[in-house]
Protein backbone atom coordinates (compact mmCIF):
# COMPACT_ATOMS: atom_id res chain seq x y z
CA UNK A 1 0.00 0.00 0.00
CA UNK A 2 1.84 3.28 -1.15
CA UNK A 3 1.28 6.19 1.67
CA UNK A 4 1.19 9.72 0.30
CA UNK A 5 0.86 12.76 1.80
CA UNK A 6 0.52 16.42 0.25
CA UNK A 7 2.99 19.16 0.53
CA UNK A 8 1.14 23.18 0.06
CA UNK A 9 1.41 24.03 -3.36
CA UNK A 10 4.49 25.78 -3.44
CA UNK A 11 5.71 25.42 -6.82
CA UNK A 12 5.31 27.61 -9.70
CA UNK A 13 4.31 25.45 -12.69
CA UNK A 14 1.45 24.43 -10.05
CA UNK A 15 2.84 21.26 -8.96
CA UNK A 16 2.30 19.08 -5.76
CA UNK A 17 4.86 17.06 -3.40
CA UNK A 18 3.66 13.85 -2.57
CA UNK A 19 5.75 11.01 -0.32
CA UNK A 20 5.87 7.60 -1.71
CA UNK A 21 6.58 4.51 0.20
CA UNK A 22 9.69 3.60 -2.14
CA UNK A 23 9.54 0.64 -4.14
CA UNK A 24 11.82 -1.37 -6.57
CA UNK A 25 14.51 0.04 -8.27
CA UNK A 26 13.69 1.12 -11.83
CA UNK A 27 16.10 -0.52 -13.89
CA UNK A 28 15.22 -3.97 -15.12
CA UNK A 29 17.55 -6.52 -15.43
CA UNK A 30 17.55 -9.89 -18.29
CA UNK A 31 16.02 -12.34 -15.81
CA UNK A 32 13.31 -10.05 -14.70
CA UNK A 33 10.99 -10.07 -17.68
CA UNK A 34 9.53 -13.39 -18.72
CA UNK A 35 11.24 -14.89 -22.11
CA UNK A 36 10.51 -17.62 -24.57
CA UNK A 37 12.57 -20.22 -22.99
CA UNK A 38 10.38 -20.00 -19.88
CA UNK A 39 13.97 -19.91 -17.81
CA UNK A 40 13.23 -16.40 -16.24
CA UNK A 41 13.34 -15.44 -12.07
CA UNK A 42 12.06 -11.97 -10.32
CA UNK A 43 15.30 -10.49 -8.79
CA UNK A 44 12.71 -7.47 -7.42
CA UNK A 45 11.81 -7.73 -4.05
CA UNK A 46 8.74 -6.65 -1.91
CA UNK A 47 6.63 -7.66 0.93
CA UNK A 48 4.57 -10.02 -0.79
CA UNK A 49 6.73 -11.95 -2.87
CA UNK A 50 9.59 -12.41 -0.56
CA UNK A 51 9.69 -15.42 1.61
CA UNK A 52 12.97 -16.27 2.09
CA UNK A 53 14.89 -16.33 5.85
CA UNK A 54 17.62 -14.64 4.95
CA UNK A 55 17.89 -11.97 6.89
CA UNK A 56 19.27 -9.57 3.76
CA UNK A 57 16.20 -10.40 2.52
CA UNK A 58 14.11 -9.05 5.69
CA UNK A 59 16.21 -6.02 5.92
CA UNK A 60 14.99 -5.11 2.27
CA UNK A 61 11.30 -5.81 2.83
CA UNK A 62 11.71 -3.60 5.92
CA UNK A 63 13.58 -0.53 4.04
CA UNK A 64 10.95 -0.68 1.97
CA UNK A 65 8.39 0.48 5.13
CA UNK A 66 10.70 2.30 6.12
CA UNK A 67 12.32 4.35 3.42
CA UNK A 68 10.39 7.38 1.07
CA UNK A 69 10.71 8.84 -1.90
CA UNK A 70 9.25 12.41 -2.34
CA UNK A 71 7.77 12.97 -5.83
CA UNK A 72 7.20 16.10 -7.26
CA UNK A 73 3.64 15.94 -8.83
CA UNK A 74 3.56 18.11 -12.17
CA UNK A 75 -0.53 19.37 -12.67
CA UNK A 76 -0.22 21.99 -15.53
CA UNK A 77 2.71 22.71 -18.00
CA UNK A 78 2.95 23.66 -21.69
CA UNK A 79 3.29 20.65 -23.65
CA UNK A 80 0.68 18.50 -21.51
CA UNK A 81 -1.50 17.20 -24.03
CA UNK A 82 -3.16 13.78 -21.57
CA UNK A 83 -3.00 11.91 -25.41
CA UNK A 84 -3.72 8.38 -24.98
CA UNK A 85 -0.92 6.11 -25.26
CA UNK A 86 -2.28 4.18 -28.21
CA UNK A 87 -2.28 7.14 -30.18
CA UNK A 88 1.72 8.38 -29.04
CA UNK A 89 4.58 7.84 -31.77
CA UNK A 90 6.75 6.60 -29.35
CA UNK A 91 4.45 3.61 -27.75
CA UNK A 92 4.77 0.09 -29.24
CA UNK A 93 2.70 -2.09 -27.78
CA UNK A 94 3.55 -5.52 -26.71
CA UNK A 95 7.31 -5.71 -27.73
CA UNK A 96 10.46 -7.93 -25.88
CA UNK A 97 13.70 -6.79 -24.31
CA UNK A 98 15.70 -8.25 -27.64
CA UNK A 99 13.41 -6.28 -30.36
CA UNK A 100 13.71 -2.96 -28.36
CA UNK A 101 17.34 -3.28 -28.51
CA UNK A 102 17.80 -4.03 -31.80
CA UNK A 103 15.91 -0.21 -32.29
CA UNK A 104 17.26 2.10 -29.43
CA UNK A 105 20.85 2.24 -30.77
CA UNK A 106 21.55 6.13 -30.17
CA UNK A 107 22.25 8.20 -26.97
CA UNK A 108 18.99 9.19 -25.51
CA UNK A 109 17.14 7.24 -28.14
CA UNK A 110 13.73 5.61 -26.76
CA UNK A 111 10.79 3.87 -27.18
CA UNK A 112 7.82 2.93 -24.58
CA UNK A 113 6.81 -0.81 -24.69
CA UNK A 114 4.23 -3.11 -23.03
CA UNK A 115 5.94 -6.32 -21.44
CA UNK A 116 5.77 -8.66 -18.85
CA UNK A 117 7.58 -9.35 -15.68
CA UNK A 118 8.14 -12.72 -13.93
CA UNK A 119 6.64 -12.01 -10.68
CA UNK A 120 4.50 -8.74 -11.05
CA UNK A 121 2.62 -9.25 -14.30
CA UNK A 122 1.82 -6.79 -17.28
CA UNK A 123 4.06 -3.25 -17.23
CA UNK A 124 4.77 -0.38 -19.02
CA UNK A 125 8.89 -0.13 -19.63
CA UNK A 126 10.69 2.80 -21.28
CA UNK A 127 13.79 1.50 -23.31
CA UNK A 128 16.59 4.04 -23.82
CA UNK A 129 19.82 4.07 -25.62
CA UNK A 130 22.68 5.43 -22.96
CA UNK A 131 26.15 5.16 -22.55
CA UNK A 132 26.68 2.33 -24.81
CA UNK A 133 24.06 0.48 -23.48
CA UNK A 134 19.99 0.00 -23.48
CA UNK A 135 18.50 0.56 -20.44
CA UNK A 136 14.98 -0.60 -19.21
CA UNK A 137 12.92 1.59 -16.56
CA UNK A 138 9.58 0.36 -15.37
CA UNK A 139 7.09 3.08 -15.42
CA UNK A 140 5.47 3.00 -12.10
CA UNK A 141 2.06 3.45 -10.18
CA UNK A 142 1.78 5.83 -7.50
CA UNK A 143 -1.68 6.66 -5.52
CA UNK A 144 -2.98 3.09 -6.33
CA UNK A 145 -2.40 3.79 -9.96
CA UNK A 146 -3.89 7.33 -10.41
CA UNK A 147 0.09 8.34 -11.58
CA UNK A 148 2.93 7.93 -12.68
CA UNK A 149 6.76 8.61 -12.06
CA UNK A 150 9.82 7.50 -13.48
CA UNK A 151 12.62 9.38 -11.22
CA UNK A 152 11.34 12.57 -9.31
CA UNK A 153 8.27 13.93 -11.42
CA UNK A 154 4.99 11.92 -11.35
CA UNK A 155 1.72 12.86 -13.37
CA UNK A 156 -1.84 11.50 -14.31
CA UNK A 157 -1.04 10.01 -17.48
CA UNK A 158 2.13 8.07 -18.93
CA UNK A 159 2.04 10.25 -22.34
CA UNK A 160 2.27 13.67 -20.27
CA UNK A 161 5.89 11.86 -18.39
CA UNK A 162 7.38 10.94 -20.99
CA UNK A 163 6.94 14.21 -23.14
CA UNK A 164 8.02 16.05 -20.01
CA UNK A 165 11.62 14.50 -19.51
CA UNK A 166 12.14 14.67 -23.26
CA UNK A 167 10.83 18.37 -22.97
CA UNK A 168 12.99 19.41 -20.13
CA UNK A 169 15.67 17.06 -20.86
CA UNK A 170 15.19 16.03 -17.14
CA UNK A 171 17.17 12.65 -16.24
CA UNK A 172 14.55 9.30 -15.82
CA UNK A 173 17.13 7.43 -13.63
CA UNK A 174 19.68 7.91 -11.15
CA UNK A 175 22.76 7.48 -13.63
CA UNK A 176 21.90 10.84 -15.52
CA UNK A 177 19.81 9.24 -18.14
CA UNK A 178 17.83 11.08 -20.71
CA UNK A 179 15.01 10.88 -23.36
CA UNK A 180 16.18 13.51 -26.75
CA UNK A 181 14.25 11.25 -29.68
CA UNK A 182 12.29 8.59 -29.77
CA UNK A 183 11.70 5.51 -32.30
CA UNK A 184 8.88 6.22 -34.39
CA UNK A 185 6.27 3.16 -34.54
CA UNK A 186 6.99 1.62 -38.00
CA UNK A 187 4.30 1.47 -40.87
CA UNK A 188 3.71 -2.25 -40.00
CA UNK A 189 2.43 -1.42 -36.36
CA UNK A 190 -0.92 -1.29 -37.21
CA UNK A 191 -3.63 0.39 -34.83
CA UNK A 192 -6.46 -1.66 -33.96
CA UNK A 193 -9.11 1.25 -35.35
CA UNK A 194 -7.53 0.11 -38.58
CA UNK A 195 -9.12 -3.46 -38.52
CA UNK A 196 -12.39 -3.81 -39.41
CA UNK A 197 -13.18 -7.91 -38.65
CA UNK A 198 -15.48 -9.97 -40.44
CA UNK A 199 -16.73 -13.50 -40.51
CA UNK A 200 -14.98 -16.28 -38.46
CA UNK A 201 -12.74 -18.15 -40.80
CA UNK A 202 -11.06 -20.72 -38.42
CA UNK A 203 -9.49 -21.33 -35.46
CA UNK A 204 -5.31 -21.19 -34.70
CA UNK A 205 -3.23 -22.74 -32.30
CA UNK A 206 -3.52 -19.42 -29.79
CA UNK A 207 -7.12 -17.92 -31.19
CA UNK A 208 -9.65 -17.20 -33.92
CA UNK A 209 -8.80 -16.28 -37.42
CA UNK A 210 -11.00 -13.97 -39.05
CA UNK A 211 -11.67 -12.29 -42.88
CA UNK A 212 -11.77 -8.54 -42.60
CA UNK A 213 -10.65 -4.93 -44.06
CA UNK A 214 -7.45 -3.22 -43.57
CA UNK A 215 -7.54 0.71 -43.74
CA UNK A 216 -4.11 1.57 -45.25
CA UNK A 217 -4.58 5.38 -46.04
CA UNK A 218 -7.35 8.20 -47.11
CA UNK A 219 -7.11 7.84 -50.46
CA UNK A 220 -6.22 3.89 -50.69
CA UNK A 221 -9.16 1.71 -51.41
CA UNK A 222 -9.33 -0.47 -48.09
CA UNK A 223 -7.58 -4.26 -48.79
CA UNK A 224 -8.94 -7.53 -47.55
CA UNK A 225 -6.91 -9.66 -45.36
CA UNK A 226 -7.10 -12.16 -42.79
CA UNK A 227 -6.82 -11.67 -39.03
CA UNK A 228 -4.88 -13.65 -36.31
CA UNK A 229 -6.08 -12.70 -33.29
CA UNK A 230 -4.76 -14.16 -30.05
CA UNK A 231 -7.21 -15.22 -27.71
CA UNK A 232 -8.40 -13.73 -24.27
CA UNK A 233 -6.70 -12.05 -21.30
CA UNK A 234 -5.58 -14.93 -19.41
CA UNK A 235 -2.54 -15.65 -22.36
CA UNK A 236 0.85 -16.28 -20.86
CA UNK A 237 3.97 -14.02 -21.69
CA UNK A 238 5.58 -17.20 -23.54
CA UNK A 239 2.53 -17.55 -25.73
CA UNK A 240 2.97 -14.08 -26.65
CA UNK A 241 6.14 -13.97 -27.71
CA UNK A 242 5.90 -17.42 -29.74
CA UNK A 243 2.79 -15.48 -31.31
CA UNK A 244 4.54 -12.37 -32.15
CA UNK A 245 7.45 -14.57 -33.35
CA UNK A 246 6.04 -15.44 -36.21
CA UNK A 247 4.59 -11.95 -37.36
CA UNK A 248 8.57 -10.75 -36.16
CA UNK A 249 10.24 -13.53 -39.32
CA UNK A 250 7.22 -12.71 -41.80
CA UNK A 251 8.44 -9.06 -41.77
CA UNK A 252 11.17 -10.04 -43.36
CA UNK A 253 9.69 -11.89 -46.47
CA UNK A 254 8.36 -10.74 -49.89
CA UNK A 255 7.62 -13.70 -52.17
CA UNK A 256 4.88 -14.08 -54.36
CA UNK A 257 4.44 -17.74 -53.25
CA UNK A 258 4.52 -16.71 -49.64
CA UNK A 259 2.10 -14.93 -47.35
CA UNK A 260 2.24 -11.61 -47.17
CA UNK A 261 2.29 -9.83 -43.57
CA UNK A 262 0.63 -6.32 -43.53
CA UNK A 263 1.24 -5.89 -40.14
CA UNK A 264 0.95 -6.51 -36.22
CA UNK A 265 -1.90 -4.24 -33.68
CA UNK A 266 0.21 -4.76 -30.55
CA UNK A 267 -1.06 -1.68 -28.32
CA UNK A 268 -4.80 -3.40 -26.96
CA UNK A 269 -6.25 -6.63 -26.61
CA UNK A 270 -6.63 -8.98 -28.59
CA UNK A 271 -3.26 -9.10 -30.27
CA UNK A 272 -3.70 -9.25 -34.53
CA UNK A 273 -1.45 -10.69 -36.88
CA UNK A 274 -2.75 -9.04 -40.14
CA UNK A 275 -2.06 -11.26 -43.60
CA UNK A 276 -2.88 -11.42 -47.02
CA UNK A 277 -6.23 -13.16 -47.45
CA UNK A 278 -5.84 -16.07 -49.86
CA UNK A 279 -9.74 -17.26 -50.62
CA UNK A 280 -8.59 -20.67 -52.10
CA UNK A 281 -8.13 -21.97 -48.73
CA UNK A 282 -5.14 -24.45 -47.95
CA UNK A 283 -3.96 -26.66 -50.62
CA UNK A 284 -5.29 -29.73 -48.21
CA UNK A 285 -8.66 -28.93 -48.78
CA UNK A 286 -8.55 -28.47 -52.78
CA UNK A 287 -6.79 -31.74 -53.20
CA UNK A 288 -8.99 -33.64 -50.55
CA UNK A 289 -11.96 -32.73 -52.48
CA UNK A 290 -13.56 -35.22 -55.08
CA UNK A 291 -12.89 -33.04 -58.01
CA UNK A 292 -10.62 -33.86 -60.65
CA UNK A 293 -6.71 -32.84 -60.95
CA UNK A 294 -4.60 -32.64 -63.79
CA UNK A 295 -0.91 -33.47 -64.31
CA UNK A 296 -0.42 -30.21 -65.06
CA UNK A 297 -2.41 -28.74 -62.62
CA UNK A 298 -0.41 -30.90 -59.80
CA UNK A 299 2.68 -29.63 -61.33
CA UNK A 300 2.14 -26.14 -61.39
CA UNK A 301 1.25 -25.78 -57.51
CA UNK A 302 4.80 -28.05 -56.90
CA UNK A 303 6.82 -25.88 -59.20
CA UNK A 304 5.20 -22.52 -57.03
CA UNK A 305 6.25 -23.94 -53.92
CA UNK A 306 9.37 -24.59 -54.87
CA UNK A 307 10.15 -21.50 -55.98
CA UNK A 308 8.48 -19.75 -52.38
CA UNK A 309 10.85 -22.67 -50.59
CA UNK A 310 13.55 -21.88 -52.65
CA UNK A 311 13.33 -18.25 -51.64
CA UNK A 312 12.87 -18.64 -47.74
CA UNK A 313 16.28 -21.33 -48.54
CA UNK A 314 18.01 -17.88 -50.01
CA UNK A 315 17.05 -16.20 -47.07
CA UNK A 316 18.46 -18.71 -44.84
CA UNK A 317 14.78 -19.75 -43.05
CA UNK A 318 14.07 -23.32 -42.37
CA UNK A 319 9.83 -23.41 -42.42
CA UNK A 320 10.29 -27.07 -40.15
CA UNK A 321 6.37 -27.38 -40.63
CA UNK A 322 6.11 -27.67 -44.80
CA UNK A 323 3.00 -29.81 -45.78
CA UNK A 324 0.05 -29.38 -47.84
CA UNK A 325 -1.93 -28.15 -44.39
CA UNK A 326 0.27 -24.73 -44.41
CA UNK A 327 0.47 -23.93 -48.20
CA UNK A 328 -2.68 -21.60 -48.79
CA UNK A 329 -4.39 -20.79 -52.14
CA UNK A 330 -4.82 -17.01 -53.66
CA UNK A 331 -7.96 -15.97 -55.79
CA UNK A 332 -6.18 -16.67 -58.77
CA UNK A 333 -5.03 -20.09 -57.61
CA UNK A 334 -1.70 -19.80 -56.99
CA UNK A 335 0.40 -21.14 -53.75
CA UNK A 336 1.36 -18.96 -50.73
CA UNK A 337 3.08 -20.66 -48.09
CA UNK A 338 2.27 -20.12 -44.71
CA UNK A 339 2.17 -20.60 -40.75
CA UNK A 340 5.68 -19.98 -39.75
CA UNK A 341 5.24 -20.61 -36.23
CA UNK A 342 7.84 -22.63 -35.78
CA UNK A 343 9.89 -21.28 -38.50
CA UNK A 344 13.54 -20.11 -37.73
CA UNK A 345 16.64 -18.31 -39.30
CA UNK A 346 19.85 -20.11 -39.59
CA UNK A 347 21.47 -22.65 -42.07
CA UNK A 348 21.05 -25.26 -39.21
CA UNK A 349 18.85 -25.71 -36.69
CA UNK A 350 19.48 -28.79 -33.27
CA UNK A 351 16.29 -29.59 -30.88
CA UNK A 352 17.24 -31.43 -28.07
CA UNK A 353 13.40 -33.11 -27.72
CA UNK A 354 11.23 -33.49 -30.31
CA UNK A 355 8.03 -32.21 -29.19
CA UNK A 356 4.74 -31.60 -30.84
CA UNK A 357 5.96 -31.96 -34.15
CA UNK A 358 4.88 -33.21 -37.96
CA UNK A 359 6.25 -36.77 -37.86
CA UNK A 360 4.68 -37.89 -41.01
CA UNK A 361 7.11 -35.18 -42.79
CA UNK A 362 9.77 -34.96 -40.99
CA UNK A 363 13.42 -36.49 -42.60
CA UNK A 364 15.23 -39.40 -41.09
CA UNK A 365 17.98 -36.95 -39.53
CA UNK A 366 15.41 -34.75 -37.86
CA UNK A 367 13.81 -37.83 -36.55
CA UNK A 368 17.21 -39.48 -35.03
CA UNK A 369 19.60 -35.95 -34.02
CA UNK A 370 16.97 -33.46 -33.98
CA UNK A 371 18.91 -31.75 -37.21
CA UNK A 372 16.39 -29.46 -39.20
CA UNK A 373 18.14 -27.40 -42.50
CA UNK A 374 16.81 -26.38 -45.53
CA UNK A 375 17.36 -29.66 -46.67
CA UNK A 376 15.03 -31.34 -44.21
CA UNK A 377 12.30 -28.86 -45.98
CA UNK A 378 13.07 -30.21 -48.88
CA UNK A 379 12.23 -33.67 -47.97
CA UNK A 380 9.25 -32.01 -46.10
CA UNK A 381 8.98 -31.17 -49.95
CA UNK A 382 8.76 -34.61 -51.04
CA UNK A 383 5.87 -35.42 -48.81
CA UNK A 384 3.88 -32.36 -49.92
CA UNK A 385 4.60 -33.84 -53.80
CA UNK A 386 3.42 -37.23 -52.23
CA UNK A 387 -0.16 -35.60 -51.10
CA UNK A 388 -0.42 -33.37 -54.23
CA UNK A 389 -0.29 -36.11 -56.74
CA UNK A 390 -1.41 -39.02 -54.90
CA UNK A 391 -4.09 -37.05 -52.79
CA UNK A 392 -3.72 -39.55 -50.02
CA UNK A 393 -2.08 -39.29 -46.21
CA UNK A 394 1.71 -39.81 -46.17
CA UNK A 395 2.28 -43.12 -44.33
CA UNK A 396 -1.69 -44.16 -44.21
CA UNK A 397 -0.36 -47.33 -43.48
CA UNK A 398 1.02 -46.92 -40.27
CA UNK A 399 -1.31 -45.91 -37.66
CA UNK A 400 1.03 -45.68 -35.15
CA UNK A 401 3.72 -42.65 -34.82
CA UNK A 402 5.81 -44.14 -32.78
CA UNK A 403 6.48 -46.78 -34.69
CA UNK A 404 6.28 -44.69 -38.13
CA UNK A 405 9.53 -43.03 -36.87
CA UNK A 406 11.30 -46.14 -36.17
CA UNK A 407 11.09 -46.84 -39.81
CA UNK A 408 11.65 -43.67 -41.04
CA UNK A 409 14.84 -43.42 -39.28
CA UNK A 410 16.18 -46.79 -38.55
CA UNK A 411 14.26 -49.12 -41.60
CA UNK A 412 14.81 -46.99 -44.95
CA UNK A 413 10.77 -46.46 -44.94
CA UNK A 414 9.88 -44.06 -48.21
CA UNK A 415 6.97 -42.75 -49.63
CA UNK A 416 6.25 -44.36 -53.18
CA UNK A 417 5.50 -42.13 -55.72
CA UNK A 418 1.74 -43.22 -57.01
CA UNK A 419 0.90 -45.40 -60.57
CA UNK A 420 -0.26 -42.13 -62.42
CA UNK A 421 2.53 -40.15 -61.09
CA UNK A 422 4.67 -38.77 -64.64
CA UNK A 423 7.52 -39.82 -64.77
CA UNK A 424 9.48 -37.06 -64.70
CA UNK A 425 8.06 -35.63 -61.37
CA UNK A 426 8.80 -39.38 -59.52
CA UNK A 427 12.02 -38.23 -59.98
CA UNK A 428 12.17 -35.41 -58.72
CA UNK A 429 9.98 -36.36 -55.66
CA UNK A 430 12.70 -39.58 -55.27
CA UNK A 431 15.75 -36.91 -55.19
CA UNK A 432 14.11 -35.04 -52.04
CA UNK A 433 13.87 -38.91 -50.64
CA UNK A 434 18.11 -39.06 -50.72
CA UNK A 435 20.16 -39.07 -47.81
CA UNK A 436 20.95 -35.17 -46.51
CA UNK A 437 24.55 -35.25 -47.66
CA UNK A 438 23.60 -36.55 -51.59
CA UNK A 439 19.65 -34.30 -51.16
CA UNK A 440 19.17 -31.81 -53.75
CA UNK A 441 18.46 -28.05 -52.57
CA UNK A 442 15.79 -26.20 -53.60
CA UNK A 443 17.82 -24.23 -55.91
CA UNK A 444 18.49 -27.31 -57.99
CA UNK A 445 14.58 -28.36 -58.05
CA UNK A 446 13.90 -25.05 -59.19
CA UNK A 447 16.33 -25.63 -62.36
CA UNK A 448 15.01 -29.06 -62.45
CA UNK A 449 11.40 -28.06 -62.97
CA UNK A 450 12.62 -25.16 -65.32
CA UNK A 451 13.60 -27.93 -67.44
CA UNK A 452 10.59 -29.97 -66.98
CA UNK A 453 8.29 -26.40 -68.13
CA UNK A 454 10.10 -25.42 -70.99
CA UNK A 455 9.21 -27.14 -74.40
CA UNK A 456 11.86 -28.71 -76.51
CA UNK A 457 11.37 -26.79 -80.03
CA UNK A 458 9.74 -28.07 -82.50
CA UNK A 459 10.35 -28.27 -86.58
CA UNK A 460 7.43 -25.66 -86.70
CA UNK A 461 8.21 -23.09 -84.03
CA UNK A 462 11.95 -22.79 -85.65
CA UNK A 463 10.84 -22.71 -89.03
CA UNK A 464 8.18 -19.79 -87.93
CA UNK A 465 11.02 -17.98 -86.19
CA UNK A 466 12.96 -18.29 -89.67
CA UNK A 467 9.62 -16.90 -91.37
CA UNK A 468 9.36 -13.64 -89.24
CA UNK A 469 13.09 -12.94 -89.75
CA UNK A 470 12.91 -13.32 -93.37
CA UNK A 471 9.76 -10.42 -93.11
CA UNK A 472 11.88 -8.52 -90.43
CA UNK A 473 14.60 -7.87 -93.12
Amino acid sequence: MLSVSRGPRRHRDRSEVETISRGPDLLLKATDETSSDGGSTSITKSVEDTGSKDKSSQSLVRTHHVLKIKLKKITNWSGCSGAALDDEPFYHGYMSREEAEKLVRTQGEFLLRKTELTKRGEVVVLSVFWDDTAHHLVVEKANNGSSYYLKEFCFENISDLVRYHHQTRASVYKSGIKLFSWVVREEWQLYHEQINLGKKLGNGEFGEVFQGMLSVGIFTNDVEVAVKTMKGSKVTADERITFLREANLMLKLNHKYVVRLYGVATQQEPIMIVMELCSGGSLKGKIEKDEPMSSQLKRKYCKQIAKGMRYLEKKQVIHRDLAARNVLLDKSDNCKISDFGLSLFGKLHKEKKLMKVPIRWLAPETLLKGIYSSKSDVWSFGVVMFEVFSREYPYSEVKVLKELRKKVAHENLRLKPPSDMPEEDMKVMQMCFEPVESRVSFLQLCKKYKELTSPLPTWNGIANKLIGIGTAV
